[in-house]
């Protein structure tokens, strides 16, 4: 049957139409359209009740999900209608089945009627069905007169049921937007690739409906396509299962960097059926688009959904769906190259760090070895010219162990610089960390005030105590040096707030955070050292290598947290370490030998 608003001529009932299309594309809920619909069939055709079923694409099924008018109890609303085209599916699901309008002047004698309320006398139900003649849903509606639906009725519920229509898949359009503009901003943020496939297999899974989506991305060593991440039966074999280029459809997508959509994966001829999601009776319509770099191919994006059980019902992958798993392809391939040219950059900065360590450390060495190396001969010299003074002999022997002494200084920070990012976390309790370190690094007579603002109600978090303590002695340790003379330090910790989380990256940022801060009354930071201050080497104080900011971030950057600066020059030095609530890696409870 054709669609034109101008075949409807019910007196003004054109006008809901109107109103309604501008509900419709309003932007407003799609369940305030979708009851809003039902309510002005039910209304315009004098029917006494009506409802509104939706298909359940993954059980084959209807949902009756609005309702309206008489009779309506919470069981019959909830109550779902089996899809078929054979009589015993009813007259709601003959018309999905069919994708046709069906009006039953006298349900009585209708082959497709089952009764569900005593009064109903004529019925019609109108198919909602989209562009790609698919159908989302039908409309029905009863009457308690026969014949009480006329053609002018069924072109009226039709041109509504359009729009119903238009209002879900501007809702789905929607969605799918708000997925896609989401994944770009978090994938923005990710620096680390380890964490990139998931975020994106996530994002697909809103945006598309499948039983499975798996990424495999080219290993530079291999050129092979290796699976990284699925959200199926496959993610037993992340980082297992493999394809050639060229190999089946996966291998194929890469080999000719092309989309592919298929409804019967296996009956096609490149199909290898190596890594498969689902077995080949439940294999259904297939989808995969190319991840496609600046300069060359980085992997394939697939999705599969499970073949329908209904001859009608088509469930297979359009091309609008094929352009969002593109655009997440697109999205997906940015992020990769921006989290390699950070990992790049972090290296090239690790191999300059690394270089002026060992530039730094061997000067130092040399320094210290050279003075050795003097008072060993002038030691030599004294016995062999037999008239060794004792008082001679003990002052070069201390000024050996002195060296010695600093040469082991240096290669412990070398070593503990080495070792600042391997971490064994276990749940620990910061306070306690916080407490331990305090009694083990801060003076019992000192002209320094203590002060600790504790929050007792914390949570645990996952820590490496040695490691985490290390950082905060440190801290301790530099408030300590730069209050010579006395003042304050004030150790507190607390969850973390907004103003505090925008020092984490983006996609840290809706996770939980404690916070532990050390605020000091020193002399603080001059603006132009901030930037300086966990740099290696970089030290304002007299002794030591300038080691100890920089093996404390590397801690916290180990911990997936981070650290910062925010006191004022000449007021203070307030530095913040920010640790998660929450980690993935396996936990063991810390026991407390102290107690």
């Amino acid at each position: 049957m054709g669609f034109n608003l101008s075949n409807i001529d019910l007196g003004n009932e054109s006008a809901f139409v109107v109103e309604i299309g501008r509900l419709a594309i309003s932007g407003r809920p799609v369940a305030d359209t979708l009851q809003n619909i039902l309510e002005k069939c039910v209304n315009v055709c004098s029917a006494v009740r009506g409802f509104l079923a939706i298909v359940d694409h993954d059980r084959g099924e209807l949902d009756v999900r609005y309702t309206c008018g008489e009779g309506w109890s919470e069981e019959k609303r909830l109550g779902r209608l089996k899809v078929s085209e054979e009589t015993g599916g009813g007259i709601t699901s003959h018309v999905a089945a069919t994708g046709i309008i069906y009006n039953a002047p006298d349900v009585t004698i209708d082959p497709y009627y089952i009764r569900s309320f005593d009064d109903v006398k004529s019925e019609l139900a109108v198919p909602l069905v989209d562009g790609d003649q698919r159908t989302r849903g039908v409309i029905n509606i009863q009457s308690v007169k026969h014949s009480n639906f006329t053609s002018d009725h069924e072109r009226f519920v039709l041109a509504l049921a359009r729009l119903a229509v238009m209002a879900m898949v501007l809702a789905d359009h929607r969605s799918r937007e708000t997925a896609l503009v989401q994944i770009g901003k978090e994938l923005n943020g990710f620096t680390d690739i380890s964490a990139i496939p998931q975020k994106v297999l996530d994002v697909a899974a809103e945006a598309l409906s499948f039983e499975d989506c798996s990424l495999f991305l080219v290993d530079r060593t291999t050129g092979k396509l290796v699976l990284k991440a699925s959200r199926g039966p496959l993610k037993e074999m992340i980082g297992k299962a493999a394809y050639e280029l060229g190999e089946g459809l996966t291998g194929w997508i890469a080999q000719n960097k092309q989309s592919i959509r298929v409804i019967n994966p296996s009956s096609d001829s490149r199909w290898r059926g190596l890594h498969q999601e689902l077995p080949n009776v439940e294999d259904g319509a297939f989808m995969g688009v190319p991840i496609v770099g600046r300069n060359d191919l980085l992997g394939v994006l697939r999705v599969q959904r499970r073949k329908s059980p209904y001859n009608w019902f088509r469930n297979d992958f359009t091309e609008d769906e094929e352009r969002i798993l593109s655009t997440i392809a697109g999205q997906l391939a940015v992020a990769l190259e921006n989290a390699r040219l950070v990992d790049q950059l972090v290296k090239t900065e690790r191999l300059a760090a690394w270089g002026e360590m060992s530039a730094r450390s061997a000067h130092m060495i040399g320094n210290r070895v050279f003075a050795i190396k003097g008072d060993v001969n002038e030691i030599e010299f004294l016995l062999n010219s037999g008239d060794v003074e004792p008082q001679d002999a003990w002052g070069l022997l201390e000024s050996i162990k002195k060296g010695i002494f600093l040469l082991e200084e240096i290669l412990n920070e070398f070593r503990e610089f080495v070792k600042a990012t391997q971490v064994e976390l276990v749940e620990a309790d910061i306070n306690l960390l916080v407490k331990e370190t305090i009694a083990e690094t801060f003076p019992k007579r000192s002209a320094t005030k203590l002060r600790l603002d504790l929050d007792e109600s914390l949570p645990h978090i996952c820590a490496d105590t040695t490691k985490l303590k290390r950082c905060f002695s440190e801290l301790l340790e530099n408030a300590l040096s730069f209050q010579p003379e006395g003042g304050e330090v004030v150790v507190s910790t607390s969850i973390a707030d907004s103003r505090s989380k925008k020092w984490l990256k983006p996609s840290q940022r809706s996770g939980k955070y404690v916070a532990v801060r050390f605020a000091d009354t020193g002399p603080g930071v001059k603006s132009e050292n901030k930037p300086k201050i966990f740099n290696p080497f970089y030290t304002s104080r007299a002794k030591g290598m300038g080691l100890g900011l920089s093996i404390v971030k590397g801690i916290v950057d180990a911990h997936n947290g981070t650290i910062y600066e925010s006191g004022k020059a000449g007021v203070g030095a307030i530095f913040t370490l920010l640790l998660p609530c929450k980690c993935e890696a396996p936990r063991r409870k810390r026991v407390n030998t102290e107690e």
